[in-house]
Formats: structure tokens, C-alpha cells, sequence
């Protein structure tokens, strides 16, 4: 059975600039180095070890399939995309690296990692179904696309007074009734921050601070906020935390604005010196796989950027991802905004603590 952590990682819910930016400091380090879930891991034989950002059930869906396909146990470590890069590089400087797989949403971390020599070159044979141009090739591959997207509550809003553009989401009367992610412990939110201050400018932040965000830790919660109608509007909602509510009975409507999102993706490597390097190739080769992909989409709504993959079902404003447009979303600009992360990250300290 895979385990599931958490909790204990010895970080506050609200990391400062400097624990956001520098990783976490020593006695941290030592909480999670000494953790018992790392302890009966390896007194257990030292299964393959994945630490990745999706939602427990569908990283749990996808070890037990390779632990059914190829005999290999697996187990997991879930945690937001910064608090995992802590994790991860804490272990590294203490030679005590644990994971033989990983994944983060944060694409300009895994470019960061690669050019400090910190991921296995492995070319995966399923690399090759995906568009050159949004994976590093030899490196890190997508293992599914993240649409920071409009949601509203239609319990609360009319579909004709609903905003149809990003810019109708500055209109006074959203004051007091919108709720987003924290860019300070999301990956996928702090990369929304920066494509959206690029495309708009730093004048489009500042107006919709002054609209009386409420900031949720993560992108579950927003859902929830939105759904329970206490903000019935986000202009950051993920599109799977929000087809999630949706087939629980949310009467939730998604907006696709015409002008394009910030589309980012949850990419996966290897790490160099991974303790069980052959499980961390075959994990990867089965991850990036037709069939996980499809699996994963049909049943967690998480987009596959395999050019082969079916389109999901179009309902509720959803389209097909090959006809969404992409606002500032290269691989160029997430290199830029992982360069930046400091003055990223005081801009939303600034705006939205």
C-alpha cells in the first residue's frame, strides 16, 4: 500500500521570502530527513520512491497500476511544488536522497535542477508523443497540462453576468467575492502571477488587489470556496480541482477567455544518483505511457499533452487544449520567471499578504 505525507514537513503554512526562496533551514531539514515514513520505507526493502504535487488519489491510482504491471511497490510523497523543492533539496545537501522519481509544477525549478546537474539524462521511448517545444528533451516530459482558468459559482452568478474576459474581473462589482491560490506555496499559482503581470503588466495586479482577494493555500481550497458560494468567483481556478466539484454535484461553470490562459504543466525526471535508477526509468516510461495518460485524464480531468491523446469532453466551457491559446507560457518565459522568482515572489508578498 502506498503512504501519503502530508503533514510534519516542519514548514509554516505561510513560508517567508526567505524559506520560500532559500529551502528550508536546518532543524527543518533534520525533521524531514528523520522522517518514520522514510524510515519504514527502507526498512521495507526500499521500494520506488515517487514525490510529486498531484492529488493523493490519482498519484495512488497510478502506483498501484505499476505495482499490478510490473511487480515494483511504490511510495508516494504529495506536497505542494515549493515545500517539495525544499524537501528534495534539503535531502541532496545532506547526501540522503530519497525519491527515484519526481515531479513539480514548477517547470523553471526542473530547468533550474537540470542545469545544475541534478536530473538523470534518460530518454524516455514515450518522450517522443510529446511537442518538443514544452519538454526538455533527454530531461523532463509533461505528465499532464495545468490551465489556471475563470470559475463562478452559477448557484451565485448568471451565466450573462459572468466576466468573459480577464479584464472583467477588475470590475468594482467583484469586490469582496473572488478567492485564488497562494503564489508563495503553489507552483502553478505563482506561475498565473507572472504570465498574467507580463501579458497585462503589473497595473492589472495591482487593480485586482485592490478587489479584495480572498488567498487560499491551494488550489482544492479555492474550489471548495467557490463551491460553498462564500467567494462565488475565481480567476484562478485549476481545471481538474473544478471538473472535480463539478462531478460531485457543483453547480460550476469554467471561462476560457478568448485572449488565452497561463498554461503551465506538472513535469516529471528522474533525479541524478536516484537510489532505484531502473524502477525511476520505468515509472517514467509508464507515466508517459497512452494508457496512463488516458487513465489519468478520464478519471482525474487533467489534460495529456501526448499529441495522440483524445481531447477531454467538452462541457461546462471547457475546449479542447489544442485550441486554447497560451498567455506567456513558453518555456522561455518560465525560465524568465524562475530567474525573477525573487522580485515574483515580493511583488505578491506586496500585493496579496
Amino acid at each position: 500500500m502506498t503512504n501519503h505525507i502530508t503533514k510534519g514537513l516542519g514548514m509554516p503554512l505561510r513560508p517567508t521570502r526567505r524559506s520560500v526562496l532559500q529551502g528550508i533551514g536546518v532543524a527543518a531539514g533534520g525533521a524531514l530527513l528523520a522522517s518514520p515514513y522514510i524510515s519504514r520505507a527502507h526498512a521495507q526493502g526500499a521500494p520506488l520512491v515517487w514525490y510529486g504535487t498531484s492529488s493523493v488519489e490519482s498519484m495512488e491510482g497510478w502506483a498501484n497500476q505499476f505495482r499490478e504491471t510490473t511487480g515494483t511497490a511504490v511510495e508516494t510523497f504529495r506536497a505542494g511544488g515549493i515545500k517539495l523543492t525544499q524537501k528534495f533539496e534539503a535531502e541532496l545537501a545532506a547526501g540522503q536522497l530519497r525519491c527515484s522519481v519526481i515531479d513539480n509544477a514548477s517547470v523553471g525549478v526542473f530547468m533550474d535542477w537540470v542545469d545544475r546537474g541534478l536530473v538523470e539524462k534518460y530518454d524516455s521511448p514515450e518522450a517522443a508523443a510529446y511537442p518538443e517545444d514544452i519538454r526538455a528533451p533527454g530531461y523532463w516530459t509533461p505528465v499532464k497540462g495545468l490551465l489556471p482558468l475563470i470559475s463562478y459559482n452559477r448557484d451565485s452568478i448568471p451565466d450573462e453576468e459572468a466576466p468573459k474576459t480577464w479584464e472583467d474581473i477588475l470590475d468594482p462589482k467583484w469586490r469582496g467575492k473572488m478567492v485564488i491560490a497562494d503564489a508563495a506555496e503553489s507552483g502553478s499559482a505563482m506561475h498565473w502571477f507572472a504570465a498574467m503581470m507580463k501579458h497585462y503588466g503589473k497595473e492589472f495586479m495591482v487593480e485586482l488587489s485592490k478587489q479584495d482577494v480572498l488567498v487560499r493555500q491551494s488550489s482544492g481550497a479555492v474550489t471548495e470556496t467557490v463551491t460553498s458560494g462564500e467567494r462565488p468567483l475565481s480567476p484562478l481556478s485549476l481545471e481538474y480541482a473544478t471538473f472535480e466539484a463539478i462531478e460531485a454535484g457543483a453547480n460550476l461553470q469554467l471561462v476560457i477567455p478568448e485572449e488565452g490562459v497561463p498554461m503551465t504543466y506538472v513535469v516529471m525526471g528522474i533525479p541524478k544518483g536516484a537510489p532505484n535508477l531502473e524502477a525511476g526509468k520505468q515509472f517514467l516510461d509508464f507515466a508517459l505511457s497512452a494508457k496512463a495518460q488516458a487513465w489519468w485524464q478520464e478519471q482525474f480531468h487533467t489534460p495529456s499533452m501526448r499529441t495522440d491523446a483524445a481531447a477531454m469532453k467538452h462541457e461546462r466551457g471547457w475546449r479542447p487544449i489544442s485550441q486554447v491559446k497560451r498567455i506567456s507560457s513558453s518555456v522561455d518565459d518560465m525560465r524568465d520567471f524562475h530567474a525573477r522568482q525573487v522580485e515574483l515572489l515580493d511583488t505578491w508578498i506586496e500585493l496579496f499578504k
